[in-house]
């Protein structure tokens, strides 16, 4: 009887272990695993899908393998990225989606008016407590762009890429009006500009050779004054109302309308915007300089779409005064929406995105400074080698840690409109519609009212 009960016992222990082994071969759920919830449930992460809106920016090689490469990561293989591309109505759309509570995790926020806009609108959160959580140092992370991050005292955004202006020009125009080329390292003045800009025009009517490119942005007439002040936030004064008064904008619009009406070495805003100019059009010959951000850099490497027989130069960008280099530009990057189904990992997602992407940049920097990126204006060091450009070159140009960076944004309470007034205003007196005491006066007037309205 004893030896049957034995035997008995052993046949049910057997069974147990074989049944025990079936399920868990089968990945189903048995006691024991119940049991070791505590350790295997931690780290079997529920599956999840993560909505992120590029509109554009997955279109760029370094974003593109950053996605390729996010994918792969181990401890993202709970995560089904639900990537969408460039999008028509992409400013409107998503911010609707987001506020009828679609889910949205991230969303790319392209320049520092939306960061403002839509951080004051709620369309995307702040960021402090989440990088708190997750144990991110933003300043070692991001470096100075850290500040570019940041709106009313709170981080809005995870840095991504940082666009900075440059002077262009046109090697063979110079070469024909014998004036030397500009510096490599030392920056003209925007008043040195202007005059160089008179001796490189020459010609009449279809034959005209302008000294300067203008395109009718806001930058083209404020630049000289938003880099004299320190940013874009100067629009606004201590008190946060218009800073039109302040003498710097009122000279550096009377310089863009001197370079159009007194001078003739630039397009005059009329003729730019019926012409209707477009950035590239500087690559066509016509134009002897011009201010632009590095994207320009594509376009004289592509000699089959935007063909020249002119070779190129670039130069620090003029400054107010001085030798100090200085520059403006925008750091762009990726918002959290209040509809994310887990802020804690779409923060960690945007943090890989910019980390994976650092490492392959190549024709603008990334805000990262965390990565090293070794492939930076490598293809136009060689593309652009007959222009005498070189990679160092490039990159004392545009990533000197000594140039002076501000942005070129209208930044402050109801920024967007406050700057169509400031559009408004400064047309008419480039169109010789209204004096420029007026026009300052208008600005301020119309300003203050607007930005009250917050």
């Amino acid at each position: 009887m004893k030896r049957q009960m034995t035997i008995l016992l052993m046949i049910v222990l057997v069974m147990s272990l074989l049944a025990a082994c079936s399920q868990s071969s089968n990945g189903g759920e048995t006691p024991a695993s119940k049991g070791n919830e505590s350790k295997e449930g931690s780290d079997a992460k529920k599956p999840i899908k993560m909505v992120i809106h590029l509109n554009g920016i997955d279109e760029d090689i370094k974003m593109q393998k950053a996605m390729e490469e996010i994918q792969k990561l181990e401890k993202y293989k709970h995560v089904t990225f639900d990537f969408h591309g460039r999008e028509a109505d992409f400013l409107t759309a998503v911010p609707i989606a987001i506020a009828a509570g679609s889910q949205v995790d991230l969303i790319i926020v392209a320049n520092p008016m939306l960061q403002q806009q839509w951080s004051d609108a709620g369309t995307i959160v702040p960021l402090d407590e989440l990088a708190q959580k997750i144990g991110v140092d933003f300043t070692k992370e991001f470096g100075p762009y850290v500040d570019n991050a940041s709106n009313n005292g709170q981080l809005f955004i995870v840095p991504h890429n940082i666009t900075r202006w440059a002077l262009y020009y046109n090697k063979d125009m110079f070469d024909k009006a014998g004036v030397p080329y500009p510096d490599d390292k030392i920056p003209m003045t925007w008043d040195e500009y202007r005059e160089l800009a008179k001796q490189l025009t020459s010609g009449e009517g279809a034959n005209k050779k302008y000294g300067a490119f203008y395109l009718p942005w806001g930058t083209f007439w404020y630049g000289d004054a938003i880099m004299a002040l320190g940013g874009g936030e100067h629009f606004y004064t201590s008190e946060g109302l218009s800073n039109i008064e302040d003498p710097a904008f009122a000279k550096a619009m009377e310089r863009t309308f001197n370079m159009m009406h007194v001078d003739s070495s630039m397009p005059t805003h009329a003729n730019a915007v019926t012409s209707k100019i477009d950035p590239p059009a500087f690559m066509n010959g016509s134009y002897a300089m011009n201010i632009q951000g590095g994207w320009v850099l594509p376009w004289a490497a592509n000699k089959e779409k935007f063909p020249r027989d002119w070779k190129m130069g670039v130069a620090p960008l003029p400054v107010d005064s001085g030798e100090q280099t200085k520059t403006w530009g925008i750091v762009n990057g990726f918002g959290i929406s209040p509809t994310s189904a887990d802020p804690e990992l779409a923060l960690e997602i945007a943090l890989d995105l910019s980390r994976l992407s650092a490492q392959y940049a190549d024709s603008s920097e990334s805000a990262n400074r965390t990565v090293a990126q070794e492939e930076l204006f490598e293809i136009f060091g060689e593309a652009l080698a007959d222009d005498g450009i070189t990679v160092d070159h490039l990159k004392s140009v545009f990533t000197n840690a000594e140039t002076v960076f501000v942005g070129e944004k209208v930044m402050g309470p109801n920024n967007v409109q406050y700057e169509k007034v400031i559009t408004e205003e400064v047309e008419k007196y480039l169109v010789k519609e209204q004096a420029l005491e007026k026009t300052i006066e208008n600005i301020k007037r119309r300003g203050d009212e607007t930005i009250k309205k917050k």
